[in-house]
């Protein structure tokens, strides 16, 4: 039995759990890629065009910004029978962050200047069980809309689905494009697979908004978990939950290095200007 074999004899009980961790690590990592990446467009925009530069991290992501208004006033149209109703939306509009209306709830693009870009206001009927069911999935749409985005021009730039790990195992190599697939998609979607997954995280008046939600939906998560344990039907479930953390990993990992490729390409801007 050669080393390598018996280490992944040794690992074998605990893989499950390894894959999911890789969410939480993969995460975190991105979470640190994506701050660094701001951090030095910001550099570069100042050093070229001063403060009116560091506006230019959020006009790259405006697609991302119409993904994530549009994806929380989609939820709004589809509570309307419930008395939601859409006041205003707006697009581009940087400014200094606003104050939260007393009738409804202003979603709001929130930086490290405090500035606001783009803004979905809208009014329902205060106190009745659907208006907070309303408010949370609202809150929460960016999540679902940006990964529907980030899913769609996945397949765009490579062919292959994100449930897809394009491994040839004939020839023990990674295929990140579909054989015959056109390379001219590579030109845009890369670009807008960052801004799409930048703008894709609530804000923290999303979750604000959408707290109760939440914490209704972790409860009852947590029951299932519980009721599973108890029928001794767990390792069902953590075999359901590797499945798809490892299809999670996959996709956090394309992320990472994504960010790191434009990292990269941002770190030679910024010494370009620095001399």
């Amino acid at each position: 039995m050669t080393p390598e074999t018996k280490l992944m004899e040794q690992v074998a009980p605990y893989q499950p759990w390894l894959i999911i961790a890789g969410v939480f690590v993969l995460f975190i990592l991105l979470r640190m890629t994506r701050k660094a990446l701001r951090r030095r467009v910001d550099e570069f925009g100042y050093r070229t065009m001063r403060e009116k530069g560091l506006l230019i991290w959020f006009w790259l992501n405006a697609p991302g910004v119409i993904v994530h208004e549009l994806s929380h006033a989609l939820v709004v149209l589809l509570f309307a029978p419930f008395g939601f109703r859409i006041t205003s939306v707006t697009l581009f509009r940087i400014r200094p962050m606003g104050q939260r209306v007393g009738n409804g709830r202003v979603v709001r693009r929130n930086g490290p200047q405090s500035l606001q870009l783009g803004e979905v206001q809208y009014v329902r009927p205060q106190g009745r069980f659907m208006s907070y069911v309303g408010d949370g999935f609202s809150g929460v749409a960016p999540l679902f809309g940006g990964t529907a985005a980030f899913m769609f021009l996945y397949w765009v730039a490579t062919g292959y689905t994100i449930w897809d790990i394009p491994f040839d195992v004939a020839h023990q190599q990674w295929q990140i494009i579909r054989a015959g697939w056109p390379l001219w998609t590579l030109i845009f979607a890369p670009y807008l697979i960052l801004s799409v997954t930048s703008e894709l995280w609530p804000s923290h008046q999303d979750w604000h908004g959408a707290r109760w939600f939440v914490l209704t939906l972790a409860a009852l998560a947590t029951l299932f978990v519980i009721v599973v344990w108890y029928t001794q039907r767990f390792d069902d479930l953590l075999a359901v939950a590797t499945f798809i953390s490892s299809r999670i990993d996959f996709a956090l990992s394309v992320l990472l290095v994504l960010d790191l490729v434009f990292l990269i390409i941002a770190e030679g801007l910024v010494r370009m200007v620095r001399y």
